[in-house]
Order: C-alpha cells, then sequence, then structure tokens
C-alpha cells in the first residue's frame, strides 16, 4: 500500500493539475465537440454502409446489379468521404463561441477558408467547369481542417475587435450579426488569397500538402501503428486506475483516429486494401465494456460468494455490457484499488497480442470502417456489424481473455471480503 501511495501523490503533483487544465481546456473541448458534432451524420450514413456491404450472396448481388451499390457510395462519398468540411465547420462553430463570435460566424469563416485553400483543377474539354479532388476534404484534409478550425475563428474575433463597426441600435440583431464581421471577413480573405498565391511557389504548392508533409504524415506514421494505439490505451489505463479519467489521453489523439478513420473509408470505398485495417482492428480488444475490457471484470463477479460483491455486480453488470464502467471503477472499486493493478494495466497489451495474432490469421479481414454505431452498443454486437464472423470472434475472443485474466484477482479480493463479513458476524453475534 506504500508504493501505491507514494504513486499516488506523485500522480497528484505531476498527471492531476496537467489533466485538470486538459480537462477545463475550453479548445479542447471544442476541437472534441466539433467531432461530436459529425455523429447524426456518420451514424445515418452507416445504415447504407451496412446494407451495401451485408454479407448475403444474393442479396449484395442484387444490390450491385439494380444500382443501390453505386448510389450508396455516391452518398458515402459526401459524407464519410468529406469529414473535413464538417469538421472544420463544427470545430468553428464551438470554438468561435468561445472566442466570442455570434451565430455561426466561426463555422462559416472556418468551413469557406478550408474550401478558398483548397487547391483547384480545371479540364480542357469541359470548359468553365473546376474540380475538387476530394480526397482533400478526407483523409488529407483532417488535419488542415482541424487546424484552420482553431485558427479562424481566434483570428476573426481579433480582426473584429479592431474593425468593429458601430450599428444604430434600431438595426434589428440578425441584420447586426451578418454585417459585424464583414470588415473583418475582407482582410481575412484578402489573406487567404495572398496566402494561396504564395504557397503556389513553395516546393508543396498548396496549403494541404504542406500540412500533410510537414504534420499529418509525421502524426500518423508515429501515431497510426498498433503498437503506438496500445501505448496510448496503456496508459489511458494507468491514467484511470489512478482516477484521472482517460479521455484526457483521447483528447489528444483524436485527430489521429480521424485521420486514419477516415483514410480506411476512404479505401473501402475505392475497393482498396485498408491502409490501417491492423490499428483499426485492435480497437476491437481494448475497451469491452469499458477502459481496459471492464466488462471482463464483471463477469468474473459472477464467481464471487460475497455479499458485498454480489451486490456490485448487481448494480455494474449491466452497465458494462452498454460500455458505461464508472459503477464497476468506483463501486467495487477498482480505482487506487492494489488488487486490480496488475490484469487492469496489463490487459490491454495481452489483448492486443490475441487481436494481432487472430488478425494474422485472416480473422479481421472484412472489417468496414464505414459501419459506425452507437458506444453503447455491446462491443460483440459493433465488432459483428463492422466485420462479420472474424471480428465477432475476435471480440469474444478478447473478452474471454479478459475474464481469465480478472477473474483470480477477484476471487481473491472476494475471499478477503467472505473474511471481513464473516468476522463482523462473529463480533454482531459475541
Amino acid at each position: 500500500m506504500a508504493v501505491f501511495d507514494k504513486i499516488q501523490n506523485i500522480m497528484d503533483k505531476t498527471i492531476a493539475p496537467v489533466a485538470s487544465k486538459v480537462a477545463d481546456s475550453k479548445m479542447l473541448d471544442a476541437l472534441m465537440g466539433g467531432m461530436m458534432c459529425t455523429l447524426p451524420m456518420t451514424l445515418g450514413v452507416s445504415v447504407i454502409a451496412i446494407l451495401i456491404n451485408f454479407p448475403i450472396p444474393g442479396f449484395s448481388d442484387w444490390v450491385v446489379s439494380s444500382g443501390l451499390m453505386a448510389t450508396g457510395n455516391s452518398i458515402l462519398t459526401v459524407t464519410m468521404n468529406m469529414m473535413g468540411i464538417y469538421i472544420s465547420f463544427f470545430i468553428g462553430l464551438r470554438w468561435g463561441k468561445v472566442c466570442g463570435l455570434s451565430g455561426y460566424t466561426g463555422g462559416i469563416v472556418s468551413g469557406a477558408v478550408f474550401l478558398a485553400f483548397m487547391p483547384q483543377q480545371s479540364f480542357e474539354d469541359i470548359p468553365m467547369a473546376s474540380f475538387i479532388n476530394t480526397s482533400y476534404m478526407g483523409s488529407n484534409g483532417i488535419f488542415v481542417a482541424i487546424l484552420l478550425g482553431l485558427i479562424v475563428p481566434k483570428v476573426t474575433a481579433i480582426l473584429m475587435s479592431k474593425l468593429e463597426i458601430k450599428l444604430p441600435d434600431m438595426v434589428p440583431p440578425m441584420v447586426a450579426d451578418s454585417l459585424s464581421p464583414m470588415f473583418a471577413a475582407i482582410v481575412l480573405f484578402t489573406a487567404v488569397w495572398f496566402a494561396k498565391w504564395g504557397l503556389s511557389f513553395t516546393p508543396w504548392g498548396n496549403l494541404f500538402d504542406m500540412i500533410n508533409t510537414l504534420i499529418g504524415t509525421p502524426v500518423t506514421m508515429v501515431g497510426a501503428s498498433p503498437l503506438a494505439y496500445i501505448i496510448v490505451c496503456s496508459l489511458q489505463s494507468i491514467f484511470w486506475f489512478f482516477g484521472v479519467h482517460p479521455n484526457v489521453m483521447l483528447n489528444f489523439y483524436a485527430p489521429v483516429i480521424m485521420a486514419c478513420s477516415a483514410a480506411n473509408t476512404e479505401a473501402i470505398i475505392a475497393g482498396e486494401a485498408l491502409p490501417y485495417g491492423a490499428w483499426a482492428v485492435v480497437a476491437l480488444g481494448t475497451a469491452i465494456g469499458g477502459q481496459a475490457n471492464a466488462l471482463g471484470i464483471s463477469i468474473s463477479l459472477l464467481f464471487t460468494k460475497s455479499e458485498r460483491f454480489k451486490a456490485i455486480r448487481g448494480i455494474a453488470l449491466v452497465p458494462s455490457l452498454f460500455n458505461i464502467s464508472e459503477p464497476l471503477m468506483f463501486g467495487l472499486p477498482v480505482v487506487l484499488n492494489p488488487t486490480y493493478f496488475i490484469p487492469f494495466v496489463l490487459n490491454i497489451p495481452v489483448c492486443a497480442i490475441v487481436v494481432q495474432a487472430l488478425y494474422a490469421l485472416g480473422l479481421g479481414a472484412a472489417f468496414n470502417p464505414t459501419i459506425q454505431l452507437p458506444w453503447v452498443l455491446p462491443q460483440p454486437v459493433i465488432a459483428f456489424m463492422q466485420g462479420g464472423i472474424g471480428c465477432l470472434v475476435i471480440s469474444v475472443a478478447v473478452l474471454a481473455v479478459s475474464v481469465l485474466m480478472y477473474t483470480p484477482f477477484t476471487l481473491m479480493a472476494d475471499r478477503q471480503a467472505l473474511r471481513e463479513e464473516q468476522a463482523a458476524l462473529e463480533e454482531s453475534a459475541a
């Protein structure tokens, strides 16, 4: 216990203050909130992705021959393949409100600047027409969308404070909100015009290729490997054990998740191999029932005999099925409980090895990143819908390994609880 007390003191002095500042960061809140705003769209079109990829031979042939496959893919192209434009708008909207911009100003200027910087192409045989490479709106535009969504509203707010227009009180608020950023927008888009022109003389040619070369590609190369994902999730487990919510780490890793998911989505729509397939499948073995596959702990409680643990499993098992682990983490508790430190921290590395071994055998090859489902669905259900029987087998295998890892430690704690309950009964009877 003394060791854990020392670790806890170190965490309280070093990690906790940083985590508190991160959790209270309005910028990160706008970043995550903006990404979350795209969920209605991604969840909505996931039904189309499921139907056009439904693994029934006769049905899938009919979907192709009827033209529904082509129509469905066209919808996925302008939704999930163009996440950049939606992300830039929603992050700009959320961050703009923090910066003091009214209405939709932050979202509009961020989305417009995102499109303004986008390189366009023209073809001689199609006069008076310009074309945009949609990859710049997808995986090649995620980092640009995030940066512009955070930079443009702030710049707009600064310009508005310097170039403020005083309008009479009789002007309706809706009209005033539209006119007040006018001069700021003129300066902003003039600067974008010259910046885009200047970038055309650089080796990259445009903002998107520059950001991806200098920032996006290095970050993705480091963060998109299965090992990097395992390290991030393992750090989340350590933080969560000491009471620091794992979302602190997730906020920093979210841009990598978005970029890799967008690249996988583009690949599967184009009929190509997933560039980050192994990375994506590892996610099936990290959060079944919550961080560090906490459903394994809940299931291990089924083998307990003490009244205390029976009561806990009654309130923790059902939420864990739907990936809500807080009742378990603080009710058992797992947080700051030395009994669970070893299995909780080692669970993700061990399960990741299992996932990679099964993936190497061909399981999980049918994983479809275009199918997005609510996180509160049981993880095996999500695995089956996203990758069929292969991913379901991976999910069940990870759950079985987790139960085997947690059960000995749960039974050890249960025996201690039984002894305490027996001692309490003897004391009350005396």
